[in-house]
């Protein structure tokens, strides 16, 4: 707990790329042969804070979309994110592409896990997949390339562009 509290923190000072492990464990307060016993570098140390996200914004997500208010799931979703910016642009952008797969297929699986219905005859796999897959996507221009773009604005994308053909009752064609 400690080393994910302080891998946070840092994350709040400096991009991810420039903490090494030896700063991490000084500001955890462990010993630096202490980590290794635990993790093999320090993306496995994002990569479970990343799994602990995840499973807090489907906890957050999954009674809306329940309700079918995905306008209010997007708007749940994007204050979180935004609330968690560097984090959030730690794990999608800053760790690299292996990262932001691992993190793909790990929120795939979580949401899979959740008992929610596919609406629209959809084959429950592939619209999980192009949900997490579509969101996250935007989420990571959010964060890297249109910064200035508000949560709410985000929101209405998500919604628009994701959200809503999937939630749609019936499939065009």
């Amino acid at each position: 707990m400690a080393l994910r509290t302080a891998l946070i923190e840092l994350i709040g000072e400096r991009p991810f790329g420039e903490i090494s492990v030896a700063a991490l464990t000084e500001r955890a307060g462990i010993g630096y042969a202490t980590f290794f016993r635990h993790y093999p570098d320090l993306a496995a140390v994002l990569a479970e804070i990343a799994d602990g996200l995840i499973a807090e914004l489907l906890e957050l997500l999954v009674p809306l979309l329940r309700a079918r208010d995905g306008a209010a799931a997007m708007r749940a979703l994007t204050a979180e994110v935004g609330a968690r910016r560097q984090l959030a642009h730690a794990l999608l952008t800053g760790a690299g592409d292996s990262m932001r797969q691992a993190i793909t297929r790990r929120a795939i699986d979580q949401a899979m896990a959740a008992p929610t219905d596919t609406p629209g005859g959809l084959p429950r796999e592939l619209a999980v997949t192009h949900l997490v897959g579509a969101t996250l996507t935007i989420l990571t221009w959010w964060l890297d390339r249109a910064p200035e773009t508000t949560a709410d604005e985000v929101a209405t994308i998500l919604d628009r562009l994701v959200l809503a053909p999937v939630l749609a009752d019936q499939v065009p064609g």
